[in-house]
């Protein structure tokens, strides 16, 4: 069970780091970039929870349209309950339902990051 929990862990902050990167290359690229810190060595869920909850409350002034700003404002906040979970999991391991609330989590803000990037995509299109 133990090599289990350790695959699943691994998987999961995979996942979220995965995502985070997704999050902070979309969010260098806005009319107003918003610089979230790389995850150079090891994933820093400190670091990230402080840049995605400030990302959060300042998106409302990107000068992008409503559907962007949303997509975005929803995969961070997706991402900041999977992240919280992650410790929940961490510290009871045994804890099946908190992966499986995580990993819908991190599905939930990638599905919006792709809502974000193919909505982006037909605006872009003459």
């Amino acid at each position: 069970m133990s090599d289990e929990i350790e695959r699943n862990s691994r998987a999961l902050i995979g996942a979220l780091i995965e995502v985070y990167e997704t999050l902070r290359l979309i969010c260098t690229n806005l009319p107003i970039p918003i610089t979230l810190p790389k995850q150079e060595t090891e994933f820093d869920g400190a670091t990230g929870i402080q840049a995605v909850s400030r990302l959060v409350e300042i998106i409302e002034d990107q000068p992008i349209n409503d559907f962007e700003k949303s997509m975005i404002w929803a995969a961070a906040l997706h991402w900041l309950a999977a992240c919280k979970l992650i410790s929940r999991y961490l510290n009871y391991s045994a804890d099946r339902v908190s992966r499986m609330e995580i990993e819908l989590l991190i599905q939930q803000a990638g599905e919006a990051l792709i809502a974000y990037l193919d909505g982006e995509e037909e605006t872009d299109t003459p």
